[in-house]
């Protein structure tokens, strides 16, 4: 009931920027999935722009996305893929990963 009451209170909204840069490699996607699963505890809104980031297998990526986007969903928030290809949101729709993208250009 307190939570409720919290979240009813609460008139701002948290949206944070990442912004991989290089191979996301399976280190790095490894480090961005927990980020992502921390940042999903505490904002309503998180930009992965991916912009300067070399994605080797968009399947990879679409995977370690699955756990921390339905967790953003579930709490009624958004992750949001900036730069996203054509080959990495298919395997985003193709994995049921909730996530919004929106291309490069």
């Amino acid at each position: 009931m307190t939570a409720l009451a919290s979240a009813a209170e609460q008139d701002g909204w948290l949206t944070v920027i990442a912004r991989p840069a290089g191979a996301l490699d399976r280190a790095a996607l490894g480090r961005l999935g927990a980020a992502l699963g921390q940042l999903a505890a505490s904002t309503d809104m998180v930009i992965v722009d991916l912009t300067a980031a070399d994605v080797h297998s968009p399947r990879a990526l679409a995977w370690n996305l699955r756990t921390p986007a339905r967790s953003f969903e579930q709490a009624g928030r958004c992750l949001l893929l900036v730069g996203a290809s054509a080959e990495l949101a298919a395997e985003l729709d193709h994995a049921n990963v909730p996530v919004i993208t929106l291309a490069a250009s």
